[in-house]
């Protein structure tokens, strides 16, 4: 308990945001170099992974958050529970691995090359060292920062050495794989400095259930964020899917970032709810929602008023098909830190993994339905659509389970002040698109972004929001 949750929460978001800065220098780059179809070929593939490394994952990197948290406190519960978790990731790991590699290779699911199929298998072996669970249970988020940034910065440069032409997709898969492998190494380097392994007297089978609950929970919920790419690759094409990817990294990108201020709190809570203190359980969740809502809204708002500037700056063009999909895709800034967010970290860490499940299932079904019914007719705006109806199903079910626990509520005062912000920052934007209008583009960009912030800001001060004093002081700190 010694560490700072305000602090703690500073370095997820930073670490979060380097998802957001990443993409935006690369992704202009790239969508350059390799073009939709090359973009769509190359996210095909990295699908198709996607969904065995969660399998080889299991429900691990959540339930062992929760385990650590838990049982830090005692050095040799600690590693005994550490060991027996990398042991069932040991055992799930390789059997993912040559399940891949049947299905890619001797079923030919995977529409890329065989090259790639190979490539991002490499995520999957390497997932036996996947131990992220480990510092987020210890609370270290500002190592994660670091080590992250440095993995980025490394990988940003390999991407402007390498890709240099449309046929280098081999080597941005590459990148792509770096990208998530450099971060197991660094983090089974720095391990000893936490937890032992050892497999002496390990206990696996209390961990089965409560893994496997986590397990299908984050394969429903990553299962609607990944079947509209899989959807679009069957019933559509290649280019489409560069759309929608292109799409999806921006506003997923600032959403995620979001989603990292809240994630910090699995930790605090499991050791909150160990301690049965509801009152700081709902303090913490209050203050939390607040600074969500603060920062999602005006993103949103923002980010639908100039995604036809993001799309000419960003990805030329070639893109501007995406523009509408962006548009559709940015109310999931809001709904994903929810589902995301708070009340993902109020159920999981209440026990409530059941109704947790619940909630993704629904959303789950509720995506693939649409997606079959909006694709044929409406491509990647369809699957765009059936993305933000799912989201909100999953945001809706989970603020009522979690009303069942506990009951969490934002200050009126703060919802008006967010809303009136955000309304004032729109026509702001709105007139200075029309001041600015026949500058550079990029220019023009920069300048109402910085404008619409301040604006936005300014306006949350004035109507004394109650996050406005303490990020202040975080600020100056």
């Amino acid at each position: 308990m010694g560490k700072s949750v305000s602090r703690n929460s500073a370095f997820s978001m930073i670490n979060k945001g380097l998802s957001v800065v990443f993409p935006l220098v690369t992704v202009s780059y790239i969508s350059r170099v390799l073009g939709a179809a090359g973009i769509g070929e190359v996210s095909s593939a990295q699908n198709l992974a996607t969904y065995f490394s969660m399998a080889a994952a299991l429900g691990i990197p959540s339930y062992g958050v929760r385990a650590i948290a838990q049982s830090k406190r005692d050095e040799n519960s600690c590693n005994k529970t550490f060991s027996e978790l990398f042991t069932i990731n040991f055992i799930s790991s390789i059997i993912a691995t040559v399940v891949y590699l049947i299905t890619a290779f001797c079923f030919k699911i995977n529409n890329s090359n065989t090259a790639l199929a190979l490539i991002f298998s490499s995520i999957i072996v390497f997932n036996v060292i996947n131990i992220e669970w480990v510092y987020q249970g210890y609370e270290e988020y500002e190592y994660i920062m670091i080590r992250s940034l440095v993995i980025k910065i490394v990988s940003i440069l390999l991407l402007f050495i390498f890709v240099r032409k449309k046929s280098d997709l081999v080597a941005y898969a590459f990148i792509i794989c770096f990208g998530s492998i450099g971060n197991y190494v660094l983090n089974f380097i720095n391990l000893k400095r936490y937890v032992k392994l050892s497999f002496c007297n390990i206990s696996l089978k209390k961990h089965i259930r409560p893994i496997m609950t986590f397990f299908v929970s984050v394969i429903a919920i990553e299962i609607y964020s990944l079947l509209d790419v899989s959807m679009l690759t069957v019933m559509s094409n290649a280019t489409s899917v560069g759309y929608y990817s292109n799409s999806t990294k921006i506003v997923k990108a600032v959403a995620n970032t979001l989603t990292g201020i809240s994630a910090v709190l699995m930790p605090r809570f499991s050791y909150l709810f160990s301690e049965d203190n509801k009152s700081e359980i709902k303090k913490l969740s209050r203050q939390f929602l607040n600074v969500t809502f603060l920062i999602s809204v005006p993103c949103c708002c923002g980010i639908i008023l100039v995604a036809d500037q993001i799309v000419e700056v960003l990805f030329g063009v070639e893109f501007l098909p995406a523009i509408s999909t962006i548009r559709i895709l940015s109310i999931l800034i809001v709904l994903m830190p929810l589902s995301g967010g708070v009340f993902c970290q109020l159920l999981l860490t209440a026990g409530k993994e059941k109704s947790y499940l619940a909630c993704v299932l629904i959303g789950t079904v509720v995506n693939a339905v649409l997606n079959y019914l909006l694709i044929p007719t409406l491509t990647q705006n369809g699957a765009a659509i059936a993305s933000v109806i799912a989201e909100f199903t999953v945001s809706i079910s989970m603020i009522v389970a979690t009303r069942r626990t506990i009951k969490v509520n934002m200050c009126c005062r703060d919802v008006f002040s967010i809303l009136t912000s955000a309304f004032v920052m729109s026509l702001t934007l709105v007139l200075c698109h029309k001041l600015f209008f026949g500058q550079a583009v990029w220019m023009r960009l920069l300048v109402e972004i910085v404008i619409a912030v301040l604006v936005y800001f300014l306006c949350v001060f004035m109507l004394k929001n109650s996050a406005s004093s303490k990020i202040i002081r975080m600020i100056k700190k």
